[in-house]
């Protein structure tokens, strides 16, 4: 909730809620270094499903939130943190759908039968999709990622591709694809990587044509790495390079 009132702050359009993240909790761990010296570190331990009272916190979310929202509840396999129940996890979806929530995020892998299922039920809404793939191995090159774009933009409303990126060349072929689709005929869809060079379509989202761009409120030194970018740090880049 408090991340959700400083992007309101900020005033950014749309705002993710990662649900999945309610089946998990910060742990403080106490570990020794290779010096011997006695560490703290943060781990992310999983929650019961059933801790989860889903029709109250759906609600409780819509009601706190003004700003327009996403609503996700992404899987381990693609990076979330729900755990590994797939039938509770699309029970989930369904609920926020019927709740009346403005867009969901489904991800392309879900079985055909069921997508066609939450395509149909949140058309009925009047919610929009986001279609979403995160790749958590690797980042092929330009041409398949091109043909990834081709292949699923009937999959809902915006398009959103997420690769694994372990080096500026995964960062190169993406921006590379994103290049050759910009233009009046543009598709809606968004681009990403996840690791270092992941962040170049976000900087240069105005000059690639994406649709929409996932930033973050965090601010530390790791966020390049992860292929993310701070909120403020984009505004500053967008003035600087005259995409404002």
């Amino acid at each position: 909730m408090k991340q959700a009132e400083k992007a309101t702050g900020e005033g950014v359009e749309l705002i993710e809620v990662r649900f999945d993240r309610l089946y998990v909790e910060k742990v403080q761990v106490s570990v020794k270094n290779e010096a011997g010296e006695q560490e703290t570190s943060t781990e992310f331990v999983s929650r019961p499903i059933d801790d989860v009272d889903v029709p109250a916190s759906i609600e409780q979310l819509k009601k706190s939130i003004e700003k327009t929202v996403l609503f996700t509840c992404m899987p381990r396999r693609q990076g979330g943190q729900f755990p590994d129940d797939e039938e509770g996890r699309i029970e989930i979806l369904r609920q926020a759908i019927s709740s009346g929530v403005s867009w969901i995020n489904l991800e392309l892998d879900i079985d055909e039968k069921i997508s066609k299922e939450l395509f149909s039920a949140a058309k009925e809404a009047g919610c929009s999709i986001v279609a979403s793939l995160h790749d958590m191995e690797e980042t092929p090159s330009s041409e398949d990622i091109l043909e990834a774009i081709e292949d699923n933009l009937e999959a809902g409303d915006i398009l959103k591709l997420c690769y694994q990126t372990r080096g500026h060349g995964d960062g190169l072929s993406i921006f590379e694809a994103a290049w050759k689709l910009r233009g009046v005929d543009a598709p809606s869809y968004t681009i990403m990587g996840m690791g270092i060079g992941g962040d170049w379509p976000r900087i240069h989202a105005p000059l690639l044509d994406l649709t929409i761009v996932y930033t973050t409120l965090d601010n530390d030194f790791s966020l390049p790495d992860r292929g993310l970018i701070n909120l403020r740090d984009l505004r500053t880049a967008w003035d600087m390079l005259g995409y404002a």
